[in-house]
This record gives C-alpha cells, structure tokens and sequence, in this order.
C-alpha cells in the first residue's frame, strides 16, 4: 500500500479491496504470556476469580491487591515480581479498583502508574506495567488477545504535509502508512487491521489536535471520538499512542478504546513542546522527547511494554536532580504536586493494555529521530 494521504481526497467508499485489507492473525505465545505477572485489584469475587482461572489457563502468576493504595500494590510488586521470570505486570482494575498515584500540575490533577514500574526502589523506572479495566470479556481479551500481522499504520494530524517526520519515521519502522485528517466511516476496514495509531499534535495552537478524556479534536473541529472509536472492530490488538492533553484519563475515550481491544499510550495531565531544540530525544522531557523516544526504540524491544519503560528510563536518568527530588517527593508521599514542566512530561505517560504485546514494527525496521527541532 505503500504511503498515502487520504486527507484531501474526496472519494468516497473503500479504497482497497479485501483481499488487500486481509491479514493474519494469531495468539501470544505462551511462552511469553506464561512470563506475565497478574495483579487483581478490587473487582469483586467473581471477576477476580475468571482472571484468576485465566491466569491459571495461561500458566502466569495471579495476585490479589485489595488493601486500596498504591504504596501497598508497590510493596507487593517489590516481594514478587522478578525480572528472570517476569516480562511485565498487567494490573487489573480502574484507579478506584486498583488505585494509581495522584499528580497534580497547576491545579489540575490525575494519576499514573509511572511509580509502580520501579520495583528496584532506586526512582527510576525498570519494569513493564500495564493496567486494563472493564467489562468481564474485555478484560479476559486483553490477558490473551490476538495479534495481527499487517504492517499498516494510521496517522492522525490535522495538518497532513506540513511536517513529514512522523511518516518518514513509521516508514523507516517499515510500515505501510496511511494519513487521515479526522475520522470517517468509510476508513473503518482499514483502521480495523492496523497496527499502530500515532495521534500527531505538531502544529501552532489553533491547527494542532487537543485531547480531552472523551475525544481528539482541534480547536473548532473534531478528529476522532469515543463514540466513533466504539464503531471500530480491531482484528488484532493495536497499540494507540496519543501526545493529546489527558487522554490517558479513565473517561470515555480510553474505555472504548479498551473495550474495542486495543492498547493505549497517552497523558493524564498537559502535554507540553518543547521550545528549544535537543541534539537527542533523551535529554528532551517535553512531548516530543518521549514521542520520538518512543519511535526510537519500537524496534530495539520485544514488547510494548519494554519500550514504554525503557523511554520512561531514559528520560529519567537524564533528569537534573532538581527535578528528580520533586519526582522522589511523590514516591516518598510528602507531595502530589509537580511545579516543572520537565517533571510532568515524564512522569504522566500511562500504557493500558498487556504490556507483553509484541512490538509494533514492520520488515528491516531502522529508525534514529536525531535532532528534535521546535515545531510549536
């Protein structure tokens, strides 16, 4: 399919035929999933006992945390998970079941399970962590989903052609990219078989994508909402990343995105440009630092939730220590509050989903973003 921008045409119906929209599809090996470490939240018994019974099934480990804060489900994650046996964590439950930590920034506030992927207790972020919640059956998809194979990715931007970093990267990762500017009916076929969905914000105020917990949209006009992503039947468990404003907050975006079986990138708090340039994406805590972080290393890990964490690490250990004192405040629970940009757009990034998902790249992927420019 190649690369293609279908922002600016205005034909309508299907673009390809079916024989070219069909893939194949399978289940996570065991292998893998077998390596998962289940934590179970407040559900009720008889949720908690259907996950439990498909963890058995799987051959992972399952855990009760009811105690009803994040410090204790840190605390068990510390006794039990252990890096030569686990790949990553799938918590169970919303932030009510299983709760989070609370940042806030600015007076507004929202919560994030960056704290949780330090099992070491150093601060600094280590281990894969996944949170899923819902219904019953949607819950027991994203424990053992199916895994499409077709190398399509969608990009979302308001503003297709004024920036070509975005498609150049997920060519180079070795996909076959398709540009929209807002969502229509008739691209549901090929949304149901892709990939990966990059949400692209770069643009001035007035014609980039803002996110609310219920939609993507730009400033007078709407791209993409929770009732329209309910219309979509994924085949084969895509990973969505969205550098929108609060996306990643349990509303009704980041639900129909779960319960329609896909896994979800985002921010609970402001996402924030960077306005100077930086030789590389480690030392940018801004958007674009862990977007492009993100791109960077989809090629470098087996699964999603390695490069989550591993772009969370990176951005960490590269922190001036003013900031990682504001961050260790949170940790130690002497604060709620991130007063600097710099702490915010590290620590806000949530991944929903099976963080054992394998990672999302195409044949002879080969992508560095190097220099990240001012694009605001």
């Amino acid at each position: 399919m190649g690369s293609y921008d279908m922002s600016n045409s205005k034909r309508r119906g299907p673009r390809w035929s079916d024989e070219e929209l069909t893939f194949d599809t399978g289940k996570m090996p065991r292998e893998v999933l077998e390596r998962m470490l289940v934590v179970c939240g407040k559900v009720g018994s008889e949720k908690a006992r259907s996950y439990e019974a498909k963890a058995k099934e799987l051959g992972c480990d399952f855990v009760s945390e009811t105690r009803g804060s994040w410090v204790y489900t840190q605390k068990t994650l510390r006794e039990i998970y252990d890096p030569s046996l686990h790949l990553g964590v799938l918590l169970i439950g919303d932030n009510k079941e299983l709760p989070a930590t609370r940042i806030s920034h600015q007076k507004a506030y929202a919560f994030t399970d960056w704290f949780l992927q330090d099992i070491d207790g150093d601060g600094i972020p280590d281990a894969p962590v996944g949170r899923v919640f819902g219904p019953r059956d949607v819950v027991l998809y994203h424990m053992d989903p199916n895994i499409i194979d077709s190398d399509v990715a969608i990009v979302f931007d308001s503003e297709p052609g004024r920036s070509n970093r975005h498609v150049e990267a997920l060519t180079r990762l070795g996909f076959n990219v398709q540009v929209l500017r807002r969502y229509r009916l008739e691209y549901n076929k090929i949304l149901s078989v892709c990939e990966f969905i990059l949400q692209f914000s770069d643009g001035v105020l007035t014609s980039r994508i803002h996110g609310t917990p219920d939609r993507w949209a730009t400033h007078n006009g709407l791209i993409l909402s929770h009732k329209q992503v309910s219309t979509i039947d994924f085949e084969g468990y895509p990973v969505i990343y969205s550098e929108a404003c609060n996306t990643a907050q349990e509303g009704p975006l980041l639900k129909a995105f779960l319960n329609k079986g896909a896994v979800y990138i985002g921010a609970t708090l402001d996402t924030m440009n960077n306005l100077e340039p930086f030789d590389d994406w480690r030392t940018c805590p801004y958007c674009d630092g862990w977007k492009f972080g993100f791109l960077d290393l989809l090629d470098s890990h087996d699964t999603v939730g390695q490069v989550k964490v591993a772009v969370d690490r990176e951005l960490a250990t590269n922190l001036n220590s003013a900031v990682l004192t504001e961050i260790d405040q949170i940790r130690k629970g002497t604060s709620n509050d991130l007063s600097t940009e710099h702490a915010v757009s590290v620590v806000e990034w949530v991944l929903y989903g099976n963080p054992l998902r394998c990672s999302v790249h195409g044949p002879d992927a080969d992508f560095s973003p190097g220099r990240l420019i001012v694009d605001t």
